[in-house]
């Protein structure tokens, strides 16, 4: 076993008090971070710091770590270890590694969380990559070691440990499919056909047909397993179910013979209804309700998806000066782009109920 992580693991699981307090913890981590070559001495650490957001806001983060250039390199937050790590916490963390513009950052409690927030992944939120638990029998602990050590940290093998990682994930995902389609009502006739081939040479087709209705077959697994898995493709989003067809329906709206991909319709939509009816931005959003988009919600302020896509290339909402709209009363906002054929029924449904023309091309 990697002696540096024995050590990590007496730091901050062996060697502390049951009712031990988060700031005392945080001493803990300090020094297994010391055990990394991490030194608040050479400016490695940061501890508490502050940085501003917005105008008047500011974050407090408990530690981030920086290169020799001061750079910061990822961000640390620190929970008691007798509570577990909730998705408040880990919430807290996206904040400081969205707001910091940091691909990584690390959640130190009960457990050691890593998390990434990147261009490798297309997860709107950023992704566990890995759970390590704080005892020496964990052999991910020597990996962690091998990757947060000082001397050896470089993206260029924290890349690699991430797209790993997310191969795994995504593999875990796919088991998943396969298995709903396996236990799916629609594989059962399949089911009964291959039995059907395999009894033909021996009885006619009539008599295995009537065998079949005296007797019922069922796959069952262990437990139920539901999986929505969708990707954005495009700027559209479509199910990872490969017999999902896809839908290449373009819209014309009032009109004007423009033939508009899904979510340039819903953007000319917004734009329309704004030039037509100008309202605030809060008026706008009882409209064009974030559940008729789904997770990202149809309209967003510009500072809200600057803030939560600080790290991804795709915005995944219209960001060109010429797309960004603007409220009645001042709000900068922009539109998403996330649109496919599962939620555009009711975006069209909306434009028609406030007089707008709408043709299918």
């Amino acid at each position: 076993m990697n002696e540096k992580w024995e050590e990590i693991c007496f730091l901050l699981s062996e060697n502390i008090k049951r009712e031990i307090s988060e700031s005392e913890f945080e001493q803990n981590v300090i020094q297994a971070l010391r055990v990394l070559n991490w030194k608040e001495f050479t400016g490695d650490i940061q501890i508490r710091p502050s940085f501003q957001f917005g105008a008047s806001n500011r974050m407090m983060p408990d530690l981030v770590i920086n290169s020799a250039e001061k750079k910061n390199l990822f961000v640390i937050e620190i929970k008691q270890p007798n509570i577990p790590l909730t998705t408040n916490f880990q919430q807290q963390l996206f904040s400081y590694m969205r707001h910091l513009r940091l691909q990584y950052g690390i959640l130190i409690g009960q457990s050691i969380q890593v998390f990434y927030d990147g261009d490798l992944t297309e997860h709107d939120d950023p992704v566990l990559l890995e759970t390590i638990q704080i005892n020496t029998e964990d052999n991910k602990g020597k990996i962690f070691v091998e990757l947060f050590t000082k001397d050896n940290f470089s993206f260029e093998k924290l890349h690699a440990f991430t797209q790993n990682s997310l191969k795994k994930i995504n593999r875990r995902t796919d088991q998943k499919i396969l298995i709903n389609k396996i236990l799916s009502e629609e594989y059962k006739t399949t089911i009964l056909e291959l039995i059907k081939q395999d009894f033909l040479n021996e009885y006619d087709a009539e008599l295995i047909d009537n065998a079949f209705k005296e007797i019922s077959i069922n796959i069952s697994g262990n437990q139920r397993i539901e999986i929505q898995n969708f990707k954005p493709t495009n700027n559209n989003w479509e199910t990872s179910d490969s017999n999902q067809s896809r839908d290449n329906t373009k819209y014309s709206l009032n009109g004007n013979g423009k033939r508009l991909a899904k979510n340039r319709f819903v953007l000319e939509l917004v734009r329309q209804y704004l030039k037509n009816k100008p309202s605030s931005f809060s008026t706008l959003k009882n409209l064009f309700k974030d559940e008729y988009q789904g997770s990202t919600g149809v309209i967003n302020e510009v500072a809200y998806v600057q803030t939560k896509y600080a790290n991804k290339s795709d915005k995944r909402h219209f960001t060109a000066n010429d797309e960004i709209l603007e409220s009645s009363d001042g709000v900068k906002f922009v539109v998403s782009t996330q649109w496919g054929k599962h939620n555009i029924s009711e975006i069209v449904a909306l434009a028609k109920r406030e007089g707008f023309q709408v043709d299918e091309i």
